[in-house]
């Protein structure tokens, strides 16, 4: 994993469609635990509601293309989910703590 400068600097150069996407994540689920992912169809109609006008293909195409360089995996080629190496970048590109993993607590014991 990259340092935090390292990571700070590479967000720095990152196009805006990708520090867009990146960011998109905790403003569309706030609550998201880390991996959490997204379907392209959720980020660009998100993008066409905030008015920043990347279609539904440019989404994908630019998904596809983090997800080549480690930051997200495509499951069901529909959904980016965030590797941890993308949920260093997007806590850095929104300067927000990372998400959490999920911690599902234990079923009791069966008495029966």
């Amino acid at each position: 994993m990259p340092s935090d400068a390292e990571m700070t600097d590479y967000a720095k150069h990152l196009p805006r469609i990708y520090s867009d996407i990146i960011g998109a994540f905790p403003g569309i689920e706030p609550g998201r635990k880390a991996g959490y992912g997204l379907a392209f169809q959720t980020l660009a109609m998100h993008f066409a509601n905030t008015r920043r006008g990347y279609s539904l293909s440019e989404v994908q195409r630019a998904c596809v293309q983090l997800a080549d360089e480690g930051f997200f995996e495509i499951k069901n080629g529909i959904f980016a989910h965030p590797t941890d190496l993308g949920e260093q970048l997007i806590a850095t590109v929104t300067g927000q703590p990372p998400a959490s993993n999920l911690v599902l607590p234990q079923l009791p014991v069966r008495t029966w």
